[in-house]
């Protein structure tokens, strides 16, 4: 049993800002696109969202890019700063686009934002949300140490039951990923396998 996918909840599947400019090693040189690497999270991800589709579940990919010139980027945090001062995550780009081994499906929805560090903020994604009568979110992507941190405590905010598919995720490192899923994420979301979430489901 899941919590949060325990009573016959709907679930939609969130990739996280799993785009060629933040996780893709042949783009950025990084621990965390060294951990997406090593955790092989393009083929984890292909064969979750696989599962999700075939059972009609919904697949979101949750991306992150600023308008051109940066126009209205708050730089208002390190994370705001590094991604400024690179230049290089703008809307259209390649580094924007999601990562090159990811599959996207027709049926796939995109919801990109141009600020913020967790995938509500000034975005319509709560609204797609409900429109799709979904109760649960399923997390996965990068990084468990921010936008999924993040984004389970605004999911929890407006309603929803966040879980962690925590074999289809990563964090900065390898140590910040397991402080993450022991030690916080599990107060605010179930940190669970893809295996246990498509079982849980059905799918």
């Amino acid at each position: 049993m899941v919590k949060g996918l325990d009573g016959g909840q709907k679930a939609a599947l969130l990739i996280s800002e799993m785009q060629n400019g933040i996780a893709n090693s042949a783009y950025v040189s990084s621990p965390l696109s060294g951990q997406v690497a090593a955790r092989a999270l393009p083929e984890k991800l292909n064969a979750l969202a696989s599962r999700f589709r075939a059972g009609g579940l919904p697949v979101i990919h949750c991306t992150i890019a600023a308008r051109p010139a940066f126009q209205a980027w708050p730089v208002n945090c390190v994370l705001a700063a590094q991604i400024y001062k690179r230049g290089e995550l703008v809307s259209g780009s390649r580094y924007a686009a999601i990562h090159d081994s990811i599959e996207v499906a027709l049926s796939d929805i995109v919801s990109e934002r141009h600020h913020g560090m967790a995938a509500f903020t000034g975005t319509d994604l709560a609204a797609t949300l409900r429109a799709l009568r979904v109760d649960t979110v399923v997390y996965s992507g990068v990084s468990t140490n921010v936008a999924l941190m993040g984004g389970s405590i605004e999911a929890v905010g407006l309603g929803f039951t966040s879980v962690i598919a925590e074999d289809c995720a990563a964090g900065g490192t390898a140590e910040s990923h397991q402080f993450q899923i022991t030690m916080h994420l599990p107060l605010v979301a179930t940190v669970s396998s893809a295996d246990a979430v498509c079982a849980a489901l059905g799918v």
